[in-house]
C-alpha cells in the first residue's frame, strides 16, 4: 500500500491539475493513460515482490503505469531495476516503446511533472540509443538497399526505412550507384534518392564531389527535389567550376531554379556570399541547419577523392554548429580571399568552438585539451592565435557580432586579442568598426566588462570617446569584488522569502530578499558587484512577474542574469509563460527545498554561458585593474580621471592581499587629494600591519608629499614624527624618516627630532 505522500500523490497524478486551471489536453492524456493504455493493470494489483525475475517489457510496463497512478516510489524502484536488468537492449526497448504508442508521451509528461524526472530521462536516452543505433546499422541499411529491387510494397517499406536512416543511408546508396555489380539496383536507387528528404542533405551536397559525372548529376537531381536552400552555394560552386562538363553545370542550375521554386524565392548571391550566408545561419544554429540538440554527436561530412566514398566524422552535437560555420567560411574564402564577413565568421566560430570544447578561450596555450574535436588537424593552434594574427580590425569585427549576440565567450575572445594587439589608434575612434569595444561597457556579462575597460584603460586614449567615462568606474568596483555569488529573492510571502533566502545563503553566497520586485533592484545595485541570479515569485504585484522580467531584461547590468521563477499553487502556467518567453529563466515550486532550488540555478546559470568569476579570478582581475589605474594615473594625460576611484582604492588598502594593498596605495599617491594621502599614511602609521607593506606605503605616501605637498593631518604628523624618532625597529624607522623629509615639516619639528639624539 502507499504511503500517505504517495496518496496525496495519486489525488493529483503528475502533478498536472492545479485546481483545474491546467491544460484540457494533459487532462485528455491523463484520461487516457488511466483507461485506454493497453499496458495499465488493474488499480488493485499489487506491486511485484523485489527481486522477482521480470523481463524488460514488464518492467517498462509497471514503470510507467505506477508513475501515471502517482505511486512514484514504486515507480522509480521499476525504473531502476529496468535499467540495471542484464537484458536491456536498446533497440528492444525501442520496440517496446512503439508497441505501446502513448509510452513516449507518457515518459515526457514524467520528465516535465514529477520528482521522479531523472530517472525518465535515463529511460527516455535509452530508447533514444536504440533509434540511434537502428537508423546507423549498416547491415540493416544494405537490406534495404536490396529490397529497393524487390515488389511494390516491399520497395515502399524499403524506402521508409531508408528515409529513417537519413544520412547514414547516402554513403551506400552512392557506393551502390558507383558499383557495376548492382547495376540492376540503379534506378531504384535514384528513384529512392529524391524521397530521403531533410535527413539527407548534408551527406548529399558532399557527394556532389563525385568524379562520375552521370552518378553526380543523379544526386544533383536529387538534392534539387529536396528543396532545402542550404544545398544552393554547393550546387552554385559546380555552376563555376572548370572541372565538371557542361551538363553538370546546367543540371546545377536546374537544380537551384527547383528549389527556388518550391521555397517560393530567388536565392541571389555570388559563390563566397552564399557560402558565407549559409555560415552564419549554422553560426546561429538556425533550426533549418542545426544539429538535433536532443542527441550527442552529430555527422561532419567528408569525401575521401582517393577512394570516392563519403565519411563522416563524428563531433559532440554542441560543437557541430561552429565547426560547420568554419566550413561554410574556408569555403567562402576559397571563392574569394578578401571576403572580410567570411574571416570574421570563422574567427568567431573558431572562437564559440573552444569555449564550447570547455577550453579557455583567453588563453593561446597549445597544451591544453578540451573535448575532442577529429575536423581539427593535430596540432592545431588556438582560436587567439588566428584571432590575433588577423589583427585589430577583424577582433574588432568579431567582437562586434559578439556584442550583438551577448555572446561572453566569442567577446571574451576577440577582447583578448585586442589587448595583445591593438594600441590607442586600433582600439578606439570614431570608425564604426571600432565601436563595439566600447560598447563592450555595457555588455550584460560582468567579466566581458571588466576585460573591455582593461583594454580601454591600458590604451591610454587622449580623446573622449563615447561610454568612457565607465572605464573607470568599471575598474573601481573590479578592485572591490569579492568573487562571491550574489542572489536576489523577491517574494510578498515573508515567510517563503525568508525560507529561500537561508536555504541559498552560505558557501560564498550573499543573498537579499524583498518582497517588492524594483527596491530588490535597487539593493542589488548599491550592494551587490553583480547579480548572480534571481528568484522571482509567480503572486508578486506591481509590477506581475511577466512584466518584472521585461524591466529586469532592459537593464544590460541584468539582461543575462540567471532567473528562477518561484511557482506559487495554481500559477504554474503563468511560470511556464513566462520561462518560455526567456531563454535565460527556469521554473521550480516555491516550496522547493535547498537542493532543488540549488540544481534550478545552476540549470539556468549555465544557459546564460556567462564566466563564474570565483574567489581567486576576482582577486587576479583586482590587481589588474590596479595596474591599470596606476598605468592612468602615471601617464596624467588620457582621457580618464582616476579620482573616481578613489573610494574604491582606499579600501583595497584593507584587502588581506598586499599586492593590491601596495598598487591602490601607488595610486593614491599619485590622486591630489587629501583624502587620498590620508588614507596611505594610515596604513604606513599602523604598527599592526606587516612591516614589508609598511615600508612600500610610507614610499607612496612621500612619493604623495613631494608630489603634492603635505596634506596629512595634524595628528598623523605628530605620530610620523614619534616613528621616526623612536621606533626600535630600524626599517621601519628609516622608512619613516624619507617620509618626514618629504613631508617637510616646519623648522622646529626638525630641529626637536635632531635634539632628541643630544648626548649632553
Amino acid at each position: 500500500m502507499a504511503n500517505s505522500g504517495d496518496n496525496m500523490t495519486m489525488r493529483n497524478p503528475l502533478g498536472i491539475l492545479q485546481s483545474g486551471r491546467e491544460s484540457l489536453g494533459l487532462l485528455c492524456l491523463l484520461i487516457g493513460l488511466l483507461v485506454g493504455q493497453a499496458f495499465a493493470q488493474a488499480p488493485g494489483r499489487s506491486a511485484a515482490a523485489p527481486g522477482s525475475e521480470e523481463s524488460v517489457e514488464e518492467l517498462f510496463k509497471d514503470f510507467l503505469h505506477y508513475a501515471v497512478i502517482g505511486n512514484f516510489t514504486l515507480a522509480d524502484s521499476r525504473a531502476q531495476m529496468l535499467l540495471a536488468h542484464p537484458e536491456l537492449d536498446p533497440e528492444e526497448l525501442l520496440d517496446i516503446s512503439t508497441r505501446h504508442k502513448t509510452s513516449i508521451d507518457t515518459l515526457l509528461n514524467i520528465i516535465a511533472h514529477s520528482s521522479i524526472a531523472e530517472s525518465a530521462r535515463k529511460v527516455l536516452d535509452v530508447i533514444d540509443r536504440g533509434e540511434a543505433l537502428r537508423r546507423k546499422d549498416p547491415e540493416r541499411i544494405r537490406i534495404n538497399i536490396q529490397r529497393l529491387g524487390g515488389h511494390p510494397q516491399m520497395v515502399d517499406i524499403a524506402i521508409r526505412n531508408l528515409i529513417r536512416s537519413g544520412e547514414y543511408a547516402v554513403p551506400h546508396l552512392v557506393q551502390t550507384l558507383l558499383d557495376p555489380a548492382q547495376r540492376s539496383l540503379w534506378t531504384r536507387v535514384i528513384n529512392a534518392l529524391p524521397r530521403l528528404g531533410k535527413g539527407a542533405v548534408n551527406p548529399m551536397v558532399i557527394a556532389l564531389n563525385v568524379s562520375n559525372e552521370d552518378v553526380r548529376q543523379n544526386l544533383i537531381h536529387a538534392v534539387g527535389e529536396y528543396g532545402y536552400p542550404q544545398a544552393i552555394p554547393y550546387l552554385k560552386k559546380l555552376t563555376v567550376s572548370p572541372d565538371v562538363t557542361q551538363e553538370t553545370r546546367d543540371a546545377a542550375n536546374a537544380a537551384i531554379s527547383r528549389i527556388e521554386t518550391l521555397v517560393g524565392r530567388r536565392v541571389e548571391g555570388t559563390l563566397d556570399e552564399l557560402f558565407t550566408s549559409l555560415g552564419e545561419q549554422y553560426y546561429n544554429e538556425d533550426d533549418a541547419v542545426r544539429a538535433d540538440p536532443t542527441l550527442d554527436g552529430a555527422n561532419v561530412w567528408y569525401w575521401d577523392s582517393d577512394a570516392q566514398e563519403l565519411q563522416a566524422t563524428v563531433v559532440v552535437t554542441k560543437i557541430f554548429a561552429p565547426v560547420m560555420a568554419m566550413r561554410c567560411a574556408e569555403e567562402a574564402l576559397l571563392a574569394r580571399n578578401d571576403n572580410e564577413r567570411a574571416i570574421s565568421l570563422w574567427l568567431a566560430a573558431d572562437i564559440r568552438r573552444e569555449a564550447r570544447q570547455g577550453m579557455n578561450i583567453e588563453s593561446d596555450d597549445p597544451d591544453e585539451v578540451g573535448e575532442a574535436d577529429a575536423t581539427r588537424p593535430t596540432p592545431f593552434p588556438r582560436a587567439l592565435y588566428f584571432t590575433q594574427a588577423a589583427g585589430p580590425r577583424y577582433a574588432h569585427l568579431v567582437l562586434a557580432r559578439a556584442v550583438s549576440d551577448r555572446d561572453s565567450a566569442v567577446a571574451l575572445g576577440a577582447i583578448a586579442a585586442l589587448r595583445v594587439t591593438a594600441g590607442e589608434t586600433s582600439l578606439v575612434g570614431t570608425e564604426d568598426f571600432k565601436q563595439p569595444l566600447a560598447e563592450s561597457l555595457r555588455f550584460p556579462d560582468t567579466l566581458v566588462r571588466i576585460r573591455a575597460a582593461l583594454a580601454l584603460g591600458a590604451a591610454l586614449p587622449r580623446s573622449p570617446f563615447e561610454d568612457s567615462q565607465f572605464v573607470v568606474a568599471v575598474l573601481a568596483s573590479t578592485i572591490t569584488a569579492k568573487g562571491h555569488t550574489q542572489l536576489l529573492v523577491v517574494d510578498p510571502d515573508e515567510q517563503n522569502r525568508n525560507r529561500v533566502v537561508a536555504a541559498l545563503r552560505g558557501e560564498g553566497r550573499e543573498v537579499v530578499g524583498s518582497a517588492n520586485f524594483y527596491d530588490g533592484l535597487d539593493r542589488a545595485r548599491t550592494e551587490f558587484e553583480s547579480l548572480s541570479g534571481v528568484f522571482l515569485a509567480t503572486d508578486i504585484d506591481r509590477p506581475n512577474v511577466a512584466d518584472a522580467v521585461q524591466a529586469l531584461r532592459q537593464e544590460f547590468l541584468f539582461a543575462k542574469a540567471p532567473l528562477v521563477i518561484l511557482t506559487k499553487p495554481t500559477q504554474s502556467q503563468t511560470a511556464n509563460d513566462v520561462a518560455q518567453q526567456d531563454r535565460f529563466a527556469v521554473t521550480v515550486r516555491a516550496s522547493a527545498e535547498q537542493g532543488d532550488l540549488n540544481d534550478a540555478l545552476d540549470r539556468v546559470a549555465r544557459q546564460t554561458d556567462q564566466t563564474v568569476i570565483d574567489q581567486d579570478l576576482a582577486a587576479q582581475l583586482a590587481l589588474e585593474a590596479a595596474e591599470v589605474l596606476r598605468e592612468i594615473a602615471v601617464d596624467g594625460r588620457a582621457v580618464y580621471d582616476v579620482s573616481e576611484a578613489t573610494p574604491s582604492l582606499i579600501a583595497a588598502l584593507s584587502s588581506d592581499r598586499e599586492s593590491l594593498q601596495t598598487t591602490a596605495a601607488d595610486v593614491l599617491s599619485l590622486i591630489p587629494t587629501p583624502q587620498a594621502q590620508r588614507a596611505i599614511a594610515h596604513v604606513a602609521l599602523d604598527g599592526a600591519n606587516a612591516e614589508s607593506l609598511r615600508v612600500a606605503v610610507f614610499a607612496a605616501t612621500a612619493r604623495s608629499a613631494k608630489m603634492h605637498g603635505s596634506q596629512l593631518d595634524e595628528k598623523q604628523i605628530e605620530r610620523l614624527i614619534e616613528i621616526a624618532k623612536g621606533e626600535e625597529n630600524l626599517v621601519i624607522r628609516t622608512a619613516a624618516s624619507q617620509t618626514l623629509g618629504a613631508v617637510n615639516l616646519a623648522t622646529s619639528k626638525a630641529s626637536e627630532i635632531i635634539r632628541s639624539y643630544y648626548g649632553g
